[in-house]
This record gives structure tokens, C-alpha cells and sequence, in this order.
């Protein structure tokens, strides 16, 4: 016998960190106010897992020509994926790395932008502290705080 509300059914990104149980939105976005594309992830699994998959699973407009991303996603495989999408990817090397590689530092600059559409998006507290279980409604909370930010930079 089940008591208290429906059984959840579906997959829930929510993995265990230093921080607590914790889901990491990784984003594609074109600019400082526009994500295009993202996908979640338990907060115990490495960044570059998911960044791969979300690269490999996007096509990219042929206007994109460099993609920014943090330390967290410097990898080998995701630099080359990149160069096969005919996309340069900016993204500094990790200190321990063998073979270092050089980045566009100037375009790196603009990293910081994205980070900022993160910090607006989790200004939405129903966003920033994950109330819901399943990742299908935890998406949707998220594209609502996306489209809430698109119609406050048009009005």
C-alpha cells in the first residue's frame, strides 16, 4: 500500500555532490539573452559527459563559428568534435593537461555573458532550487524562465 502522492516515473537528474542532491543545466546559447538548446544532468557527473552529448545532439546554424565554454569542458573529444562540426571551440585547458592547447582568449571574454543568463534564469527561486522530481517538468520550469527573459528584453 502507497502512501502520500503518485508514484514519480521518469528520469530524474538529480545526483549527489558536495553541495547536496543537485542537477547541472548545461546550456547552448547564441547570446547573453537567448539560450537555444539545453540539457540536465545529475550534479556527481562530469561536465564534458554532458557537454558532448549536447554538442553532438545540436545542429549548429551555419552563422556559428565559435563555441565558448568553461574549464569543466575541456576535453580532447569535445575539441574535436567541434573541428568535425566546423566550430571552434574556446575553451582553456585544464593545468594538468599534457598537451595544452592555445584558445581565443578574446572571444573567451564574452563566457562571462552566458554566466550571467544563468544568474538571471536562477533569479526564478522555483528554477534555482529544483522543486520538482522529474526532469520533463524541471524542463519546462526552465524554458518558462527562458521565454519570461526573451519578453523582458523585447518589451
Amino acid at each position: 500500500m502507497r502512501i502520500g502522492g503518485a508514484e514519480k516515473k521518469g528520469p530524474q537528474s538529480i545526483g549527489r555532490s558536495r553541495g547536496g542532491l543537485t542537477t547541472k543545466i548545461h546550456m547552448i546559447a547564441g547570446d547573453p539573452d537567448h539560450g537555444m538548446h539545453f540539457s540536465l544532468s545529475p550534479g556527481n557527473t562530469s561536465d564534458w559527459t554532458a557537454g558532448k552529448k549536447l554538442i553532438e545532439d545540436y545542429d549548429f546554424p551555419s552563422s556559428v563559428s565559435h563555441l565558448a565554454m568553461d574549464k569543466g569542458y575541456s576535453f580532447y573529444d569535445i575539441l574535436s568534435l567541434c573541428e568535425n562540426k566546423k566550430i571552434e571551440a574556446v575553451v582553456p585547458p585544464k593545468a594538468n593537461f599534457r598537451r595544452p592547447w592555445p584558445y581565443n582568449k578574446n572571444i573567451y571574454i564574452y563566457r562571462n555573458e552566458i554566466e550571467r543568463h544563468f544568474n538571471r534564469l536562477k533569479n526564478y527561486r522555483r528554477i534555482a532550487t529544483r522543486y520538482d522530481k522529474l526532469d520533463i517538468v524541471y524542463s519546462g520550469f526552465i524554458l518558462l524562465g527562458m521565454i519570461a527573459l526573451v519578453l523582458k528584453v523585447i518589451c
